[in-house]
């Protein structure tokens, strides 16, 4: 069970964890609105963190036109992956769901583009806007 705790900065979530702590960068990609069998409309906060995909390792032996050849093929092609865009891939992280009440509750509130902190420690995890 979550319990939401606004905080100077951020948003806290208390939730049950081990003592390790850790911490990462997320951006906001998503912002949707979703609406419950209840008629209650809950806003959906989702966060990805970014990590560079390393170019593909190609072995070649001296007389391997062959593998010459295909290497560029096979980079191009993973550059026009989708989610894999710029050397970058974007692993998803953490999805909030808020209240309209706790949305509308914020002075200024996330749009799509920011970054946050995402620290876990104990059994808080605390999202700091950077």
């Amino acid at each position: 069970m979550w319990v939401l705790e606004i905080l100077k900065g951020g948003l806290g979530f208390t939730m049950d964890m081990s003592e390790a702590g850790i911490s990462f960068r997320a951006k906001v990609t998503n912002i949707s609105l979703v609406d419950t069998p209840f008629g209650e409309k809950l806003i959906r906060l989702e966060l990805t963190e970014e990590r560079e995909v390393p170019g593909p390792v190609v072995i070649q032996r001296d007389d391997s036109e062959i593998a010459r050849e295909i290497a560029p093929i096979i980079s191009q092609v993973m550059r026009m992956m989708p989610g894999l865009s710029g050397n970058v891939m974007k692993i998803p992280r953490v999805t909030v769901v808020l209240t309209e009440d706790e949305w509308e509750s914020f002075a200024e509130k996330p749009s799509i583009g920011d970054f946050f902190t995402v620290e876990v420690s104990g059994k808080i995890i605390r999202l700091k806007r950077e």
